[in-house]
C-alpha cells in the first residue's frame, strides 16, 4: 500500500493510495466519464455500466508492465476517468 518509482520513472500507486488517487480523480471530474458525459458512482461494483474506472491510454500491458499512475498523455499514463461500459469497449 504505497507509492513506487519504477527504475524508468513510472509511478504505480497500490492499496489506500490507488484508492485516494481514483477519488481525487472522481471529484475532480465531477463525477462524470470523459467520454460519454454519464454520471458515475464508485459505490457500486465495477461490473455496472455507470461504476467509475480509471483508463489508461493504451494498454495497461501484460503484467501492466506499462502501467503509470499519473494523469498524462503517455501510453500506459492514465488518461481520465470513464464509466464501466466506455471502459468495457476500449478494450474489446
Amino acid at each position: 500500500m504505497s507509492i513506487k518509482k519504477t527504475k524508468d520513472g513510472r509511478t504505480i500507486r497500490t492499496g489506500k493510495e490507488y484508492t485516494d488517487f481514483r477519488r481525487q480523480l472522481y471529484d475532480k471530474q465531477k463525477r462524470l466519464c470523459i467520454k460519454c458525459g454519464r454520471v458515475t458512482r464508485l459505490d457500486i461494483s465495477i461490473y455496472f455500466g455507470n461504476s467509475f474506472h480509471v483508463a489508461h491510454r493504451g494498454s495497461r500491458g501484460m503484467g501492466s508492465a506499462i502501467r503509470d499512475d499519473v494523469v498524462g498523455e503517455k501510453r500506459g499514463q492514465v488518461e481520465g476517468g470513464k464509466c464501466g461500459a466506455c471502459h468495457r469497449e476500449d478494450h474489446q
